[in-house]
C-alpha cells in the first residue's frame, strides 16, 4: 500500500507518478495552490510594477493572469505565443508545466524576455542562465536573486525560483563547478 498521495496533482495521480519517456500529453493542472504561504509571500515581494503571471493556475498573483487551461483568469493563451507587445510588463512571472515539448520550452523562454521590461521570475528545477549569469534567451537580463524551496511530499522535488533583472551586470557572483 502506498503512503504517498498526489491528490492535488491529478496528472501525476492518474499515472501514479510513472511518466513515460515520450512524456504525458494530458494537461498538467492542479486542484489547489501548491506554493506554501512563505513561498507565495516571497514571490509576491519580488514583483515590480505592472506584472504578468503566465501559467498562473490557481494563483492570484499578478495584475494580468494568463493560463491555457484554467477558468478564473484574465487571458487564455499559450505561454509560447503571448498576445502582448514587446516589453508590455515590468515583471513577468512563470511556473511553467514540467512536461513541455522541447521546442515549446525554447519558445516560452524567448517570449518571457520579449514581454518583460524589468524582471523575469522563473520557477522550475533548472535555471535558464548561461555561465556569465545572463538569461539564456536575452542577455539584457541577468540573474539577480534566487530562492530554493521543497514541497512537502515525501520525496519533494527541490524548486528553484530564479529572478532576472534587466541590468548590465549580475548583482552577485555565480560560481560554476565544472566546465
Amino acid at each position: 500500500m502506498s503512503t504517498v498521495t498526489y491528490k492535488n496533482q491529478p496528472a501525476i495521480h492518474q499515472t501514479l507518478a510513472h511518466v513515460p519517456e515520450h512524456g504525458y500529453s494530458a494537461p498538467y493542472t492542479v486542484k489547489t495552490l501548491l506554493w506554501p504561504k512563505q513561498v507565495h509571500a516571497w514571490v509576491y515581494r519580488q514583483l515590480l510594477g505592472y506584472s504578468l503571471h503566465i501559467c498562473c493556475g490557481k494563483s492570484k498573483i499578478g495584475n494580468v493572469r494568463i493560463d491555457l487551461h484554467e477558468e478564473d483568469i484574465n487571458v487564455r493563451a499559450d505561454a509560447a505565443k503571448l498576445p502582448f507587445k514587446d516589453e508590455s510588463f515590468d515583471t513577468v512571472l512563470i511556473d511553467p508545466p514540467y512536461n513541455g515539448v522541447f521546442r515549446w520550452n525554447h519558445d516560452m523562454l524567448a517570449e518571457l524576455s520579449r514581454v518583460a521590461r524589468q524582471r523575469i521570475i522563473f520557477q522550475h528545477w533548472f535555471i535558464p542562465v548561461n555561465s556569465s549569469g545572463k538569461y539564456k534567451k536575452c542577455h539584457r537580463f541577468s540573474l539577480s536573486n534566487m530562492a530554493v524551496w521543497q514541497g512537502r511530499t515525501y520525496f519533494g522535488r527541490a524548486q528553484i525560483i530564479s529572478v532576472f533583472d534587466s541590468v548590465q551586470e549580475s548583482m552577485f557572483g555565480i560560481n560554476h563547478i565544472g566546465s
